[in-house]
């Protein structure tokens, strides 16, 4: 019975977080530019790195990230228009994130410092992947008509802030994780299981009502 509780409490959570990430790229985004920021892929990278990293320490099963990337990309398609590039750049992230963690997940969990040593890899091969694919692949105009100078510029700007952003972020996100498993959570609130999936359901939804509603 504990492992089914823990299951459906798992696909919640990926559900919960996958949407979480969505509403990020989507409302982040348009924030930061309503508020002049640069380099709005560099934050809203950093940010999101604190989601994808907490969610490893919830949900720990291989391609979890990759399933919370297409949530995250099937938020945005279906709030706004729908953008190759936008939904691409998501799942680039989600698929380098997910092999990296997998891969090394034993140094990570153990040591800040492989931590920050990890985020400036995965940001410049989220990066390079990405800046080869909207020229190369998708053909994005902007990307084809600035070609190799476009992503030597990208690779040297953008990439750079986003490595110094997720250094500190790839670490809230690991020890915000562990601050909210949903089962140490559970038992320090008393929380039945029952209600820990209403609870959770009931934010999925609001979090896409407000998408369609934005």
């Amino acid at each position: 019975m504990e492992q089914i509780v823990r299951k459906y409490e798992k696909i919640l959570v990926v559900l919960l977080l996958g949407s979480l990430w969505g509403a990020l790229e989507l409302f982040g985004r348009d924030f930061l530019r309503a508020a002049g920021f640069p380099q709005k892929s560099a934050i809203l990278f950093g940010l999101g790195i604190i989601i994808l990293y907490a969610s490893k320490r919830l949900v720990d099963f291989p391609g979890s990230v990759v399933v919370m990337a297409l949530i995250a990309g099937l938020f945005k398609t279906a709030s706004s228009n729908f953008f190759i590039c936008q939904f691409a750049a998501v799942m680039i992230n989600g698929i380098v994130f997910d092999i990296t963690y997998m891969a090394f997940r034993g140094r990570l969990d153990s040591s800040p410092i492989y931590r920050a040593i990890a985020a400036p890899i995965i940001v410049y091969v989220s990066y390079a992947l990405f800046a080869l694919a909207a020229a190369f692949v998708i053909r994005e105009s902007s990307w084809v008509s600035e070609g190799w100078a476009g992503i030597r510029a990208y690779l040297l700007s953008d990439a750079v802030s986003a490595s110094l952003i997720s250094i500190v972020t790839i670490n809230i996100g690991y020890y915000l994780g562990a601050a909210v498993q949903p089962y140490a959570l559970l038992r320090k609130l008393g929380m039945p299981a029952v209600m820990f999936r209403i609870v959770s359901v009931v934010l999925v939804a609001a979090i896409w009502v407000a998408g369609q509603i934005y």
